[in-house]
C-alpha cells in the first residue's frame, strides 16, 4: 500500500497530466492523465484513430499502441504523414520510390519512444505482456497505452457486451498498475449518433462507460472535427453532447489543429513542398 504523501512528493506518476492535446480542449479541462482510463468513441471511420494516433505521434511521450484495427503498413504510412506534413497517399508513393529513406529516417526517430503491437485479436494477458516488453525494451513504462479498438480485444466470454465490459475492467486495472494513461477506442451506435456530430453518452455501445474517468465522443464534418466530453471526472461534462468543441482536421494527413487558420497554413506548406 502507499501513503498519499507519495503522491504529493512526486513518488508516483498517477494523476499527472500528459502534454496538451489542443488548447481548446485544455480550456475545457479535457486532458489525458496517467493512471486513468479514457474512452474515445465514434462511428466507424469518423476520426477515432485519427485523434489517438495523431496524439501518440505528436505528444513526445513513450507510447504503446495496440493496433488491432489496422496493419503495420497502414500505421506506418499514417504516422509518417503526421510527422512529414504529407498526405498518407504521398507517403505510400514515397515508400515505393527513392524517397523511401526520408520516410525511414522520420520513423526511426519516432521508434525511440513509440512501439506498435499489430495483433488483430489481442488478449488481455497479451496486452499485459506487451507492456512488460515495452518496459524491458525502453527502460520505462509507457506514458500512454492505446487500445485500437475495443471490439477486437479477445475476451473469454460468450456474450460480446459482457466481454467488452470485462476488458474495460482489466484496462482500468492496467491504468492503475502501470500508472499509464490507457486510452481505449470504441464505437457509438449508428441509430443514436450522427456521422457528423458526436453522440451522447447513451450512444456508446455495450454500456462500457462506467469505469473511464474521461469519455470523448467524436465526429468529422468536412474540415470540422467535433469532440464532446460526455464524461469528465476532472472537468465539466456534456453527457448529451449538446455543446461539442470544434477543432479542425486535415484528414488526408491525419492531423488536427486548434484553429482554421492553422489548418490553412498546414495545407499551404504542403503545397509549397
Amino acid at each position: 500500500m502507499r501513503s498519499l504523501l507519495h503522491v504529493v512528493r512526486g513518488v508516483t506518476d498517477a494523476g499527472k497530466d500528459l502534454p496538451e492535446i489542443l488548447p481548446q480542449l485544455t480550456t475545457a479541462d479535457i486532458k489525458f492523465r496517467r493512471g486513468q482510463l479514457a474512452l474515445i468513441a465514434g462511428q466507424p471511420g469518423r476520426g477515432k484513430t485519427l485523434l489517438a494516433l495523431w496524439y501518440a505521434v505528436r505528444c513526445g511521450e513513450p507510447v504503446l499502441y495496440i493496433s488491432a484495427d489496422s496493419d503495420m503498413g497502414t500505421v506506418a504510412n499514417r504516422a509518417a504523414a503526421v510527422l512529414m506534413n504529407k498526405t498518407v497517399s504521398d507517403v505510400k508513393d514515397m515508400r515505393e520510390s527513392e524517397a523511401a529513406s526520408e520516410v525511414e529516417a522520420e520513423l526511426a526517430a519516432l521508434t525511440r519512444r513509440l512501439r506498435i503491437d499489430p495483433d488483430p485479436n489481442p488478449t488481455i494477458d497479451g496486452i499485459y505482456e506487451e507492456v512488460l516488453a515495452f518496459v524491458e525494451l525502453m527502460g520505462t513504462t509507457p506514458s500512454m497505452i492505446v487500445i485500437d479498438v475495443l471490439m477486437n480485444v479477445h475476451a473469454d466470454h460468450d456474450n460480446e457486451w459482457t466481454g467488452m465490459r470485462d476488458a474495460m475492467s482489466a484496462f482500468h486495472t492496467l491504468a492503475r498498475e502501470s500508472e499509464s494513461a490507457v486510452v481505449v477506442l470504441h464505437h457509438t451506435s449508428e441509430d443514436s449518433s450522427s456521422p457528423t456530430r458526436p453522440g451522447p453518452m447513451k450512444s456508446i455501445m455495450g454500456k462500457v462507460n462506467q469505469l473511464p474517468e474521461l469519455v470523448l465522443t467524436v465526429a468529422m464534418d468536412g474540415d470540422h472535427y467535433n469532440i464532446a466530453a460526455v464524461k469528465n471526472r476532472d472537468g465539466s461534462a456534456d453527457p448529451k453532447a449538446e455543446n461539442p468543441i470544434t477543432v479542425y482536421v486535415d484528414a488526408p494527413s491525419m492531423s488536427l489543429f486548434n484553429t482554421h487558420d492553422q489548418l490553412a497554413m498546414h495545407r499551404s506548406r504542403r503545397t509549397w513542398t
